[in-house]
């Protein structure tokens, strides 16, 4: 039977395949295409298709797939092992005896609706090669029927295996490589959306075991497991330099790297929870170092990316990185010393594995290694999709290919990518995989080597501690580490006696005696006087504090900044003005936040002697940054009235950072802002008033209300023109407690607004103009163009008319205190007057423009007219659309996304005749926005529709909202949702009228 047949058969009777189609219940809903919209470019990516040839996309044999390569000079690609031996590797290691490990992905993506992923088809498997040529030669199947795993690591006695959301310990009794038994010990990820969920469990030097996109990380000890809490960074894989600073990627995003121990920020709570809410690159951690090292050069065209041209260059080919994943540190010693200590970012999308040079100092850059239309290595095959990277036994670089056609997970598909899966049958081919081995020509012969650590004796794990290959190193430091044995800690301090050992073996021998609860003070005497910096780095972070005078006598920046971040841990005031004298000789981000990470509750006595200190009276960015975010961790302590005090004994700049810190902790809505209690008026109130910039009047707005104090003054600042009457004082003053409810979520208790969301009132003509006007703003609501202060807005916000908190008189008292508020001064509205304006207008349905507020005729030379049969059919193109998200989407021809329940569209028509109209609207909604309301409505006259599902985004249907009575003429049609949105209203098409 010809091999390929043979493979044929196995392939289709492989257990893997019984497969039931089933999908994850926790599989988040498929985004709608419309999600994406204005900022992916499908239009220009369709005319793109036009001009560029897209070759077909056959499943090719491994060999055939190796003739695709295009290697940088000197490297070539050896085949390690391919399908039916492994299939749709995603994650890999080596053990100790030089075999892989390999996490297999069947269930991802096996057709456009990604069916089967709930199926029990996964496995891990453990590739041999028994005759050490360099290619396995043997599989064996550790652990199957599992529901897409992740991600594992070794530990004492086993693996510690992920299979969302589930954590398990899994067992061979007997040393066949084959699971004897598993327990769940734990909890990580969560199921359903492979692209966002943890993996890693991958060891630092720190003995630990850390994952990406996951707030936790692990230890395996005495068969339990320890769980703690770190900060949540990075996406797809975990790789270390050789320090141990942790370093992760994100799909377009190829590298982000821990400058600070993420450990060390959780000393302080507070610190922590900024440096997570702060996002991607933060307070020293998860920081963003290829921001300026994002190009990437595919050999072949790259169509099938979800953004479309935004991502493409004018040939078709990616312009950069898109889906990284599983980058990898080399701190091998097969590729030449130039290679070591470069990033390598494989990138799925691109077709390649690309290359990133970091520069030295404690905050480094990475840029492109190779010059522009070089990479590592880069296929015409579209599907080579490298996803993970390892520096291997023998120094060299493993590749996971997954070898699949579609790459994107269904939740992201959208009809772009839907049609080139159809065009080129990605959805073919399922169930290969290969591992590949990129080898230096220059270095070394492609066998591979076998190992053999498992039965290392403790003297020869020792030495290996010194080995040239970070792999030999980190495994023996495991394997130390989990023994345990006496003897070793003898002949690790041995080591460390040396004069200058080599620093790798320096370095993991003092993290090993720290894995053994065997670390001490005399080690890091000895260590401390070691000439590399990274040994005497890591003595001054084992130094708890105690070694002092590395923080003055050490010349290092990289010593420095870790020096101060065990004084900081020591948490002893006595520390305080060596910690501030650090400070202001080191004015920098990092070392700013190493001292922050041990001040939790003696926030306030540094700040005391930082203000304290002559040379801290001169202003830079670094003090004021310093101050501001002292302020805002004492607050966030509810420590306010700690930071008042120090508000009102500083001046200029101080102040401003006090008061910036202080106000930082703020809730944005108003409604839930819990006002500071003070036994008198702050002085300094008065002093900021005077400044009248917009940013300093906004900073005393909010101050008002933040702060509270016996007979506080009045809402009304007291340089008006015309007194006002205690009736009228009263009245505004109500109004001021209702504004902060209604209306100061949008238009802010500033009175300032919300750029491009909502338009200042302060000083603004429409709160302070004709009364009649700002009441039918108020009841009805405004839509449309408008102009602010000479600023244009384009505007939906809703009446109140129908809000039954709102009577006449609270309405009319929070009108009075919008045109009396903020140095706004006109007459106050009564009661009387808004039940005038209501019972006038009661007929009305529509929000106003400001066209019809001022009384300007609509011209109807645009209007939609009726066709022969006097039906009007309302495209979305023809769509006028008010609000913060929806737009005319000529790409998917549709009004998207509907996300904001403000938002609304206008289409301007020419009613043939009076009478009740049949309204027609083609939408495409899934289950989720099911159930949601819509008003289409005249300027008297109005229906209200219900969403219905059609079975998806990419399906159309035309659904009846009900009658509307018109009247002949020239008018608008409005659509607006009605009620808050579950999820997006809709993708709407069209509207149709037709009389009945």
């Amino acid at each position: 039977m010809p091999l390929r047949s043979l493979l044929l058969v196995v392939l289709l009777t492989h257990p893997v395949l019984a497969q039931t189609g089933t999908v994850p219940a926790d599989r988040p809903r498929s985004r709608p295409p419309s999600a994406l919209t204005g900022w992916a470019d499908w239009e220009k990516g369709e005319e793109l298709l036009k001009r560029i040839q897209v070759p077909p996309a056959p499943v090719l044999s491994a060999e055939e797939e190796a003739k695709t390569f295009k290697l940088a000079p000197g490297y070539r690609a050896e085949l390690v092992a391919c399908e039916p031996m492994v299939q749709c590797p995603i994650f890999f290691e080596f053990d100790p005896e030089g075999r892989i490990w390999v996490v297999e992905y069947q269930g991802y993506m096996r057709d456009v609706q990604g069916s089967g992923e709930g199926d029990p088809i996964c496995r891990v498997v453990v590739l041999e090669d028994t005759n050490g040529d360099g290619k396995a030669d043997k599989s064996t199947v550790f652990l199957d029927k599992l529901v897409m795993p992740r991600s594992f690591a070794f530990v004492k006695g086993g693996i510690l295996l992920q299979e969302p959301p589930k954590l398990w310990f899994c067992e061979d009794k007997d040393g066949d490589l084959r699971c004897d038994n598993r327990t769940e010990v734990g909890t990580m990820g969560v199921g359903g959306n492979p692209q966002h969920t943890a993996n890693g469990l991958r060891r630092g030097i720190d003995n630990w075991l850390h994952c990406a996109d996951w707030p936790h990380r692990y230890q395996w000890k005495d068969g339990k497991l320890i769980d703690e809490p770190t900060l949540h960074r990075g996406q797809f894989g975990v790789s270390f330099d050789e320090t141990g600073r942790f370093i992760s990627c994100y799909e377009n995003s190829a590298m982000h790297m821990d400058l600070l121990p993420a450990e060390a920020l959780m000393r302080h709570p507070n610190l922590a929870k900024l440096a997570q809410r702060g996002g991607r690159g933060s307070f020293g951690v998860n920081v963003n170092v290829a921001k300026d090292a994002a190009e990437c050069f595919p050999i072949r065209v790259t169509p099938a990316v979800t953004l479309g041209a935004l991502e493409l260059r004018d040939d078709g080919r990616l312009r950069t990185y898109t889906i990284v994943s599983g980058t990898c540190f080399y701190d091998g010693d097969q590729f030449p010393p130039e290679m070591h200590g470069n990033v390598f970012v494989p990138d799925s999308a691109g077709h390649l594995v690309g290359s990133l040079k970091l520069s030295g100092g404690i905050a480094p850059q990475a840029t492109r290694f190779f010059p522009p239309e070089q990479e590592l290595i880069a296929s015409t095959d579209e599907r080579f999709r490298p996803v993970n990277a390892r520096v291997g036994p023998d120094g060299a670089l493993y590749l996971a290919d997954m070898y699949h056609g579609i790459i994107e997970h269904v939740i992201f598909i959208v009809p772009w990518l839907t049609k080139q899966i159809e065009q080129r049958k990605l959805y073919e081919g399922n169930d290969h995989g290969r591992i590949w081995r990129i080898v230096s020509e220059q270095r070394a012969k492609s066998e591979g080597r076998r190992v053999g650590m498992e039965q290392s004796s403790a003297g020869e794990l020792v030495e290996a501690l010194g080995h040239a290959n970070g792999w030999q190193r980190n495994t023996a430091q495991r394997l130390l580490v989990e023994r345990g044995d006496a003897e070793v800690v003898s002949l690790l301090e041995k080591v460390i006696q040396k004069v200058n050992p080599p620093a790798m073996q320096m370095l993991h021998a003092l993290w090993t005696l720290d894995g053994l609860k065997a670390l001490k003070e005399e080690h890091l005497v000895m260590a401390v006087i070691h000439e590399d910096v990274r040994v005497r780095a890591a003595v001054a972070r084992f130094s708890r504090g105690r070694l002092y005078s590395l923080l003055n006598s050490e010349e290092d920046p990289l010593v420095k900044l870790h020096a101060a971040l065990a004084i900081s841990a020591k948490g002893d005031s006595k520390t305080l003005p060596l910690l501030a004298e650090h400070l202001t000789q080191h004015e920098d981000d990092l070392n700013r936040i190493a001292v922050m990470t041990g001040l939790h509750g003696a926030e306030t006595a540094m700040l005391d002697v930082l203000l304290e200190r002559e040379d801290w009276q001169k202003e830079s960015a670094h003090r004021r940054e310093t101050l501001r975010l002292l302020s805002q961790l004492i607050c966030m302590d509810e420590l306010h009235a700690d930071v008042v005090t120090r508000i009102e004994r500083t001046a200029n700049w101080q102040r401003e950072a006090l008061i910036d810190g202080f106000l930082a902790t703020q809730p944005n809505d108003p409604r839930q802002i819990k006002p500071v209690k003070l036994t008198a008026k702050p002085k300094f109130l008065d002093e900021l008033a005077a400044n009248r910039e917009i940013a300093a009047r906004e900073r005393v707005q909010r101050l008002h209300m933040c702060l509270m104090w016996p007979g506080a003054e009045n809402v009304v600042t007291s340089t008006r023109k015309q007194p006002l009457s205690d009736a009228a004082q009263k009245q505004i003053e109500r109004g001021a407690a209702v504004y902060q409810t209604v209306c100061g979520l949008c238009h802010q208790p500033t009175g300032y607004g919300i750029p491009n969301v909502a338009p200042p009132l302060a000083e603004s003509e429409w709160a302070t103009g004709e009364p009649e006007r700002l009441i039918r703003i108020a009841l009805h609501g405004l839509y449309g163009e408008i102009e602010v202060i000479g600023q244009k807005w384009n505007l939906a916000m809703p009446g109140q008319g129908a809000n039954p908190a709102l009577d006449d008189a609270k309405l009319a008292e929070v009108l009075s205190y919008v045109r009396n508020a903020w140095g706004n001064e006109a007459s106050v509205i009564e009661a009387t007057q808004v039940a005038a304006v209501r019972e006038q207008t009661k007929t009305r349905k529509m929000p106003w423009t400001a066209d019809t507020l001022m009384q300007v005729d609509v011209k109807g030379g645009n209007a939609i007219q009726a066709d022969a049969d006097g039906v009007l059919l309302l495209p979305a193109s023809a769509a006028k659309t008010y609000g913060q998200k929806l737009a005319y989407r000529a790409s998917l021809n549709v009004l998207a996304p509907w996300r904001i329940d403000t938002d609304m569209a206008e289409w301007l028509i020419q009613v043939p005749t009076n009478g009740e109209y049949e309204v027609w609207v083609t939408l495409a909604a899934d289950e989720a926005s099911a159930g949601d309301a819509y008003v289409v409505e005249a300027e008297n006259t109005s229906v209200k529709g219900v969403v219905q599902a059609t079975g998806g985004y990419e399906t159309f249907q035309e659904q009846s909202a009900g009658t509307i009575k018109l009247k002949a003429g020239v008018q608008s049609l409005l659509m607006r949702p009605e009620g808050a949105l579950k999820q997006e209203l809709a993708d709407v098409r069209a509207l149709r009228l037709r009389r009945k």
